[in-house]
């Protein structure tokens, strides 16, 4: 799919949120990335086979009053 140069990573590669993205929904809180994958803002990941990736938060920064 990507014909960046440097090609950006494969949907199936480690550091694939790193490719770029091709379009935003900021509204609904997501981006399509060049490799196929819907990158959300909570972290989590769609892959193009339909494979869900669980938000991944490292922390509370940028995270709303806790309750």
């Amino acid at each position: 799919m990507c014909t960046h140069v440097p090609l950006c990573p494969s949907a199936d590669a480690p550091d694939r949120d790193a490719a770029r993205s091709v379009r935003q929904a900021h509204a609904q809180g997501w981006s399509r990335l060049c490799n196929g994958v819907l990158l959300f803002e909570d972290t989590g990941e769609l892959l193009p086979g339909g494979e869900v990736i669980a938000p991944q938060r490292t922390g509370t920064a940028g995270l709303g009053a806790a309750g």
